[in-house]
């Protein structure tokens, strides 16, 4: 009877250390795992932080293909602005200061393209408003004229009689062989279009 209790009791002691084991080797499998895990998060983060060029705001001193202009405020990496651009003098760095006189630079630059559409559409409408030109021309039989009314002829009937010299450039002239009344227009600025009339008299 004795050596049954004694069997017992051995058994149970079987059963305890085995499952301390397994519990250890559970706990052990377990923090193995989250440490494998938890380095596998970082690596992850690691190259993704390799793989974000940094960016640097500058001013370009001279025009580079396929970056900008010289004049222009652009963005580029850091690299590229400390090994090649800096060097080369090819680019400034924007400084709080370089960045406002940019801004500057443009707004300049937008109030004057503005001006010059303004006063190119004002003298639209004085050319719509007065809306006719008088051409003399030297006249034959039919009322033909004799050459033909020209852009220059035009331009000097608007100067004439306005004061304003306008480029010949500009003239669309239809072609005239008669004396009569004829539309013509007058590019006056790449969003501005002049338009009126001349009158083509005998001298």
């Amino acid at each position: 009877m004795f050596s049954m209790a004694s069997t017992q009791l051995s058994a149970r002691a079987n059963v305890a250390v085995s499952t301390s084991f397994q519990a250890k080797k559970s706990q052990s499998a377990t923090t193995s795992s989250s440490s494998s895990s938890t380095r596998g998060r970082t690596f992850l983060v690691v190259e993704a932080n390799k793989k974000v060029a940094k960016k640097t705001s500058v001013v370009l001193l001279d025009s580079i293909e396929h970056v900008g202009e010289a004049g222009e405020m652009v963005s580029v990496s850091s690299g590229f602005f400390r090994n090649f651009l800096e060097p080369q003098g090819k680019a400034q760095k924007a400084t709080q200061e370089l960045i406002q006189e940019f801004k500057k630079k443009q707004a300049d630059q937008v109030a004057a393209v503005e001006a010059e559409r303004a006063a190119a559409q004002a003298i639209a409408t004085a050319l719509s408003t007065i809306g006719k030109f008088v051409v003399k021309k030297t006249v034959g039989e039919d009322d033909k004229i004799f050459g033909s009314v020209t852009a220059k002829d035009c331009a000097d009937a608007i100067e004439k009689q306005t004061g304003k010299a306008l480029d010949t450039k500009g003239f669309d002239v239809p072609d005239i062989s008669t004396v009569g009344v004829y539309d013509v227009s007058v590019k006056l600025h790449p969003k501005v279009t002049g338009s009126f009339k001349v009158d083509v008299q005998k001298e």
